[in-house]
């Protein structure tokens, strides 16, 4: 702007100093002056967009550009700890500065350690006894075990085994199921879900809803917690929502946490074991398997010693990897608001390449999980950063690493945030966003656990679309479309809930306004952690990029609201954001 009034200066000057020339020197100098003040105008209004106009920054060719080079062959599959990492990392640090977002801590990563886990087989050995009758399994095929305390060598003798039930305990249901119970130093029994219990009429819980009680990681951490040796998770279809084959691979497998003490569940025995060799310790304890459900989705239930006992000797080869997240930030407008920041996250990391594989392709590229969840979160950044008018609050975007090794990017940022962690009010996730067209509807999991459902659905409103039966409809907002998986708990948005901080998770809808020649739901099991994610020709960014379009309005019109976020009374997240607020 300075320089274009400097040059309206020169160029009003040379029209005094050559008025008695000729009358076409002065009719150019004249022009001159025109021309520049125009350019004034264009500039002015060039300073920014409005919210409007910036939903149009939003473009589905910008995003699929950055899913063809981030899920590139070059990029090895964007593995923690690899070179494909290192280069994702790095070209997602230069797009956030190309963008505008500034650094956070003079950097745009947050760099950590994982720990890496691996049962060495052949050392390791586990007895499960009752009246020194020896409890029959076979390792991997009906009972899984192994360590997760990080350390070189465990051994246990003689532990009891506790049966807890479902080991829940939460004040706002005044449910505890374990009474007061000493549990230190014993092993610890679970069911997986929640207790099905409806009392006046009325689902305690949630019903087939699965809440963050019925996740198996809170039974781990209920068994660090109490100061258990180890824990036993009993599994069956129904209660799990997915098959043995999901977990059988538990004891062989390498294990990642974060390097930070007392984090996630550190335990020195962890096990899974099957519906067959549970039934077992049932009939010893004079019930069933069956009877084990029943007795525990009462409120008198206490902890019931099994009569067993474990002795083990874990040896596990442990190993450090070198990670980070991706950050870049947005201050806010409001000297006082601008404390308070909305995350967008997406995680960029995948499952990396197998040179074991048979065939030439041994890269899995990761192009929908979540190459186009990161390249999403970009493109909302740019129409951010396009604004003629900055939010109140701040926006900051987190590309999360590790997400596919237990959601440890985003559990690392919570747990060691670059500012208090109650300046942090709102969570949105993009993980496989819609790419098979434009849909009536949008699914979010977490909609009706706090206000940026209620958010989402007024923003839903405005936008219109021609259903398949060419009637004008608003777009329908639905929740989790399985809901007794526990979805919300397995992505990244689950660990800013566990502290407290209202989060949401977008996921594609399924009322597509064209027809489609092919299984959405077959395309997803077929190539969901498979070699063939990659970018193809059913492809259709358009519904993309509406759906990122809601995204940053819902965004925004958090971040000018006069109240943060919260969590809807009731929810189990709800005391933990009191306690974060300091609300009583």
């Amino acid at each position: 702007m300075i320089k274009i009034i400097y040059f309206i200066d020169i160029a009003f000057i040379f029209f005094l100093t050559e008025n008695k020339r000729t009358i076409m020197r002065k009719f150019i100098a004249t022009l001159i002056c025109f021309i520049i003040l125009i350019l004034i105008i264009s500039s002015c209004n060039n300073e920014g967009l409005s919210p409007k106009k910036a939903l149009q920054v939003i473009n589905k060719d910008k995003i699929l550009n950055n899913v063809n080079v981030l899920s590139a062959d070059s990029m090895f599959g964007r593995a923690p700890g690899t070179v494909g990492e290192i280069r994702a990392s790095n070209y997602i640090a230069k797009q956030f500065n190309e963008i505008g977002l500034k650094k956070i801590n003079d950097s745009y990563f947050q760099s950590f350690n994982m720990i890496g886990t691996r049962k060495i087989e052949k050392k390791s050995s586990l007895v499960i006894k009752r009246h020194n009758k020896i409890l029959k399994y076979i390792s991997d095929e009906t009972l899984t075990y192994w360590s997760s305390s990080q350390k070189k060598e465990i051994n246990i003798k003689n532990a009891p085994i506790i049966f807890v039930g479902y080991g829940v305990q939460a004040k706002e249901y005044n449910w505890d199921d374990i009474k007061g119970y000493d549990l230190k130093g014993k092993i610890l029994l679970f069911l997986n879900n929640d207790p099905p219990v409806t009392e006046n009429g009325k689902e305690l819980f949630k019903g087939v809803t699965r809440t963050y009680y019925g996740r198996w990681t809170y039974k781990f951490e209920q068994a660090m917690k109490l100061g258990a040796a180890g824990a036993m998770m009993i599994h069956t279809t129904p209660s799990a929502s997915y098959p043995w084959s999901v977990v059988q691979h538990n004891g062989s497998e390498e294990k990642f946490a974060i390097d930070l003490h007392g984090s996630g569940y550190q335990v020195d025995f962890l096990s899974w074991i099957d519906k067959k060799t549970s039934n077992k310790i049932a009939k010893s304890m004079g019930t069933n398997l069956e009877g084990l459900f029943k007795m525990s989705a009462k409120r008198n239930f206490r902890p019931i010693d099994t009569g067993y006992k474990i002795s083990t000797h874990i040896e596990s080869e442990i190993r450090k990897v070198k990670t980070r997240n991706i950050w870049g930030i947005l201050h806010g407008s409001d000297p006082e608001l601008k404390k308070q920041i909305i995350v967008y996250t997406a995680h960029y990391d995948h499952l990396g390449k197998n040179d074991n594989l048979k065939g030439k392709d041994k890269i899995y590229n990761g192009a929908w999980d979540n190459a186009l969840g990161v390249s999403s979160i970009m493109n909302i950044a740019e129409a951010f950063f396009s604004l003629n008018k900055r939010p109140k609050r701040s926006i900051l975007f987190l590309a999360c690493a590790a997400e596919e090794s237990g959601t440890l990017g985003s559990e690392w940022f919570v747990n060691s945030p670059p500012f208090k962690r109650s300046q942090l009010v709102a969570n949105i996730n993009i993980d496989m966003p819609q790419i098979f067209g434009i849909t009536s509807d949008i699914s979010a999991i977490g909609v009706d656990m706090n206000s940026l459902g209620k958010t989402l659905r007024e923003v839903a409103k405005e936008y219109k679309v021609k259903n398949i039966n060419s009637k004008t409809v608003s777009i329908n907002v639905v929740g989790d479309t399985n809901p007794n998986a526990g979805s919300f708990y397995r992505s990244d948005q689950v660990n800013f809930a566990k502290f407290g901080i209202p989060a949401i998770a977008i996921r594609p809808g399924k009322n597509f306004i064209e027809k489609l020649n092919f299984d959405t739901d077959k395309y997803r099991d077929s190539h969901y952690h498979q070699l063939i994610d990659e970018v193809d020709d059913k492809w259709d960014l358009s519904g993309c990029e509406r759906d990122m379009r809601v995204m940053f309005e819902v965004g925004l019109k958090i971040a000018n609201a006069k109240e943060m976020p919260r969590w809807v009374e009731g929810n189990e997240f709800e005391s933990i954001w009191n306690k974060l607020h300091n609300i009583k």
